[in-house]
């Protein structure tokens, strides 16, 4: 087998993912994150492990890192511009979306190059 079929290198540079709503059908959200798996990735979690603020709050931290954009993201009307510290909100405060985010980070699957 081919080593480039292990080649996730996509995660470095952030891969787009698509918000789901309650019934698994596609928003007009799209959040781009870095792979968990990635040297990136690597470092945001080794950043959140030195801090040792918690599990929970690690997590949340790792998240956060990960993100590097979005598109589609409204609240009340107004559209969010992307920062981290936004993320962090958005992650704490709409958990389906965190979720969303944290498996897709996960799994090494969606950085493959195609």
């Amino acid at each position: 087998m081919d080593l480039k079929n292990f080649d996730i290198s996509n995660g470095e540079t952030g891969v787009e993912l698509t918000i789901l709503d309650l019934d698994n059908k596609p928003t007009d959200i799209k959040i781009k994150v870095l792979s968990f798996h990635g040297k990136k990735g690597r470092e945001v979690f080794m950043n959140a492990v030195k801090e040792n603020k918690g599990a929970e709050q690690s997590t949340l931290e790792v998240m956060v890192g990960l993100t590097v954009g979005w598109s589609g993201i409204s609240e009340n009307g107004k559209e969010l511009k992307f920062s981290h510290d936004e993320a962090k909100r958005i992650y704490e405060t709409y958990p389906l979306i965190a979720n969303q985010v944290e498996r897709f980070a996960e799994n090494a699957r969606n950085f493959l190059k195609k």
